[in-house]
């Protein structure tokens, strides 16, 4: 009683202050618009860092930022120099050089930067060049062990400068001679940057002073037109770049150059993870450094120049601004999509607007509410809700299919009110409250179904997972709460007026087909006639044959089915093929590799401790005899601390005058070395010794986790022998290789986990809603064949697509169609269940299946249809860049990233979605239930005639 007392006021006052509505919530969004945070500003991305504290690389990266302080890189980009299949020319080496010099000169005032944090004597500080961005020098410093940290960043300092300024001597006499007419501009900042580091340090005082006296002469000469000043201004993301490494090396020069001196690389060090978002800024610094670069020296540079990045970070980067350009494509297609389709379907223009208006209202009110529940992306382990780039598209693409059906389920029921009554307010107001109050629980039904599923992925341990399913619940929610407020506030407020011109006053036709009938005083039920057409036909064939159409919707659904479960397992967790192969990380990757084979840039990092310290000597010797351990088949090097370019495998002796051995020799005291392969931390010092160990297989590859195990195992051994220097040792891994490792194990097992409960708590659902554990068991199984359908057709559709380069769908499609499929797909089943129990009240129980079946036919594919259009709209991005290669060179045809992921999980649930409306609602539903009341009144037939 209570509860039908509170829906009844409810509907009434919707109906009747729907001025009081429409105002509350426009005033919500606005205000919610105003104090919520830009999404762009809580969203974070990336795949590694969100694995669960204890996977294996989460503790080695913990473990290795303990011992080893920020002083390593975490990432790099990589600029390919190529001249064609020649020699590079001397011209494209001059724009090769000066692309060194500015960014050896970016990675100096990056380090200094750093060092301004830690307390010094020195008074003064030097006069840095303008900075675009000052707040992005205010990050985190870790300060133990502080002095050893600070000695690093200074050699860093001192070396960059150093290179910068040897560079500008050797350009500056080139230039001079082949090319006098070209301005070529000094940089005084890199001189007055070293006089400052010297003067601090105490060191090299003559040089300090003239250091500090040449950006004065430089700047006199320029007065007299003798030479040029370069002016660098200083952007943000230059102080995401910690070290610069070129082949003009002394120590690692030799790997960034081939033999032939046809390619030559340029290794940028950054202190951010390669799927932090800051990449995408520095990817794009780059590229602007690159295009100004050719542009100024487009006389003195070759047509055949390539220049080229690539790296992991690389990648990373442009799968995020693939993920942001994807948000608002798919923002774009599925509003466009969502118009045309209520556009056709009603051919009334305030009808398409009420939808619009009141998704738009839900979607910024939903947006606002995660991003004030919204962690702070810089701190993982804050209080608040995990948001991601992707989250945005998940959002965008359910709400419009779902809150479009909510609004199409109301608005039908509106409809037909309204075909009955007078054209007076009063009459409005009541059409009104009387459809809200027939769709309120089924809409509320529905939307609880999708929400619980969508909840139960919580409990996974990977974050992504466990925090986009209750953002889209939430979300879901907060649509509903819109459709059931705002909508019919709306629709009030319009009245007649929102069916114009498809709906004359006091026009007494029949709905259209497909709308539903409620309850209405002025035609009884049992006189209304159900609609002809295509949906009485299937009703009547379906309840007269019921078990011939359970085979025949079986046998459309078993190839796909049986197709989907011989590739249940076939997914790639290959973060390269996620971009398309013209990406330009991608086209940098194919240049990299064809002259430089060898995975320099991802090894694994093994850390090992020692239970007690060793003197310097004994660490050397214990190193040695770990690395030769290390060295199994998969493995190319092993680089540590008595080799720590990896150049001496086992057995390779060292000889005398071998440039190898003499760049051994001087690595040995060189910052490399200290900084990167053993310990200088107190608790540390002389116990724990890292290993870089370069393998052959692609670290995304099953592969690289095979050598993965088998380097445990060898490891394992070592510290299992007793006669061993590492016996007892503590050992921990790390690299990208050990965290695709971890993920592909951590989504596995997540996948299984959620795929029992989501499954559990809708079937829970069902059976509260309904009342009917067989019947809710049934919905279930319809549902999760149609998943296996789904799976197999869409294998085989990109299997198709992608050819030889096909090695599965994306790591994130199976349990995100699985999850969406079997919450949101449940929706249309329980409009028609509930719809049969409706009707069944007032007909006999085969007529109630087939009036129901009728009559929701073209209501519920129409809701259908438009939510395999917004999931279609996910792969909007890939369209464009399809038309846009038609193109080339203008405009419109110029690349863009497109993520493979979220295309192929836009299709799978497209399909996914007409499928379970076309032939689970349509055949398999109604059959079944068919066939239980014929055996049902079968089974009273024959109790009565044995009592007779």
């Amino acid at each position: 009683m209570l509860v039908a007392w509170y829906k009844l006021h409810v509907s009434r006052f919707i109906a009747r202050r729907w001025y009081i509505v429409i105002a509350g919530w426009i005033a919500v969004a606005v205000t919610l618009k105003l104090v919520a945070p830009q999404w762009k500003d809580i969203a974070a991305d990336g795949d590694l860092q969100f694995l669960p504290a204890d996977a294996t690389n989460s503790i080695g990266t913990r473990e290795l930022a303990a011992a080893f302080p920020g002083s390593g890189s975490r990432s790099q980009m990589v600029i390919g120099v190529v001249d064609g299949e020649r020699p590079i020319a001397a011209g494209n080496r001059a724009v090769a050089l000066e692309l060194a010099r500015r960014l050896h000169w970016y990675a100096a005032n990056s380090a200094w930067q750093r060092i301004q944090k830690f307390p010094v004597a020195s008074p003064a500080k030097p006069p840095l060049s303008k900075t675009k961005d000052e707040s992005a020098t205010q990050e985190s410093v870790e300060v133990a062990p502080a002095q050893l940290r600070k000695t690093v960043l200074e050699t860093i300092v001192r070396e960059n400068l150093d290179e910068a300024i040897k560079i500008e001597d050797e350009l500056s006499r080139y230039l001079g001679t082949d090319h006098p007419e070209f301005e070529f501009k000094r940089l005084p900042d890199a001189y007055r940057l070293r006089g400052e580091l010297l003067k601090r340090l105490g060191q090299e005082e003559q040089q300090a002073s003239l250091d500090l006296e040449t950006p004065k002469l430089l700047a006199e000469q320029a007065e007299q037109g003798l030479v040029g000043l370069l002016e660098l201004e200083i952007p943000a993301w230059t102080l995401k770049v910690r070290d610069v490494w070129t082949w003009r090396n002394a120590i690692v020069g030799h790997k960034l150059a081939t033999n032939a001196k046809d390619a030559q690389l340029i290794a940028v060090q950054l202190t951010t993870d390669f799927s932090a978002t800051a990449n995408i800024d520095v990817i794009e610094g780059l590229e602007r450094t690159i295009a100004d670069l050719r542009a100024e020296y487009k006389g003195i540079a070759g047509q055949e120049l390539q220049l080229e990045i690539a790296g992991a970070a690389a990648i990373g980067a442009d799968m995020l601004r693939a993920a942001a350009s994807g948000v608002k494509l798919t923002e774009i297609a599925t509003i466009v999509l969502v118009v045309v389709i209520l556009a056709f379907v009603y051919r009334a223009p305030l009808l398409v607007a009420i939808p619009i208006f009141s998704i738009a209202l839900s979607l910024i009110v939903a947006t606002s509410t995660i991003a004030l529940l919204a962690r702070d992306p810089m701190v993982p382990d804050s209080w608040g809700l995990g948001v991601f780039t992707t989250t945005r598209i998940f959002i965008v693409v359910i709400l419009f299919g779902a809150g479009t059906d909510f609004c199409l389920f109301l608005l039908a029921r509106n409809r037909e009110l309204l075909v009955h009554r007078r054209n007076c307010r009063a009459a409005m107001q009541r059409a009104v409250s009387l459809s809200w109050l027939s769709v309120h629980d089924a809409l509320l039904a529905s939307a609880l179904t999708t929400m619980i599923g969508l909840g139960m992925m919580y409990f996974s341990e990977f974050e992504k997972f466990q925090f986009s399913g209750p953002i889209i619940a939430i979300s879901l929610g907060i649509t509903l709460i819109v459709c059931l407020t705002f909508t019919p506030a709306l629709c009030a407020a319009l009245g007649r007026l929102a069916f114009w011109p498809s709906l004359k006053p006091r026009d007494r036709r029949k709905a259209i087909e497909g709308d539903l009938v409620s309850t209405d005083q002025l035609t009884p039920r049992k006189h209304r006639e159900i609609p002809g057409g295509l949906w009485r036909k299937i009703a009547t064939a379906v309840v007269e044959r019921p078990a011939r159409s359970l085979v025949l919707g079986s046998l459309l659904l078993a190839p796909g089915a049986i197709w989907g479960i011989y590739n249940y397992s076939a997914v790639t967790y290959d973060l390269t093929n996620e971009l398309p192969t013209d990406a330009p990380s991608r086209k940098g990757q194919a240049l990299v590799g064809r002259f430089f084979p060898t995975r320099q840039a991802s090894p694994i990092t093994v850390l090992a401790t020692l239970p007690a310290p060793l003197d310097e000597q004994a660490m050397q010797a214990a190193c040695t005899q770990l690395a030769n351990a290390l060295y199994i088949d998969g493995v190319e090097s092993v680089r540590h601390l008595a080799d720590p370019l990896g150049d001496y495998p086992p057995g390779k002796r060292q000889g005398l005058f071998d440039s190898d051995a003499w760049r051994l020799r001087l690595l040995k005291n060189h910052r490399i070395t200290s900084e990167k392969y053993i310990s200088r931390v107190d608790q540390f010092s002389a116990r724990v010794a890292r290993f870089d160990v370069i393998i052959s297989p692609d670290a995304f590859s099953t592969e690289a986790a095979t050598v993965l195990d088998d380097l445990r195992q060898a490891i394992a051994s070592e510290t299992r022998d007793a006669t061993s220097t590492w016996f007892l040792a503590q050992v921990s891994f790390s690299g990208t290789a050990v965290g695709i490792n971890d993920l592909r194990q951590v989504t596995q097992a997540d996948q299984r986990r959620i795929q029992v409960l989501v499954t559990l708590g809708v079937w829970l659902v069902l059976v509260a809603i309904l009342g009917r554990p067989l019947l809710a068991s049934y919905l279930i199984i319809t549902v999760l064949i149609s998943y296996l359908t789904t799976l197999g057709i869409t294998h085989a559709v990109f299997a198709g697509l992608y050819g030889d380069n096909y090695q599965g769908l994306d790591w994130k499609v199976p349990i995100f169609l699985f999850v969406i499929l079997v919450a949101v797909g449940q929706d249309y089943n329980v409009y028609l269940v509930t719809r049969i129990f409706e009707e069944q009240r007032h007909f006999p129980k085969l007529e109630g299946i087939r009036r129901a079946t009728a009559l929701t036919g073209g209501i519920i594919t129409s809701c259908g249809l438009i939510m395999a259009g917004t999931f279609i709209a996910m792969t909007s991005p890939a369209v464009y860049a399809w038309i846009a290669s038609w193109f080339p060179g203008t405009t419109l045809g110029q690349p863009l990233l497109v993520l493979r992921g979220i295309t192929e999980l836009g299709f799978a649930l497209a399909c996914g979605v007409i499928v379970d409306t076309l032939i689970v609602r349509s055949i398999l539903v109604p059959a079944f239930v068919a066939l239980r009341e014929s055996r049902d009144s079968l089974t009273n037939i024959r109790q009565q005639a044995s009592a007779t």
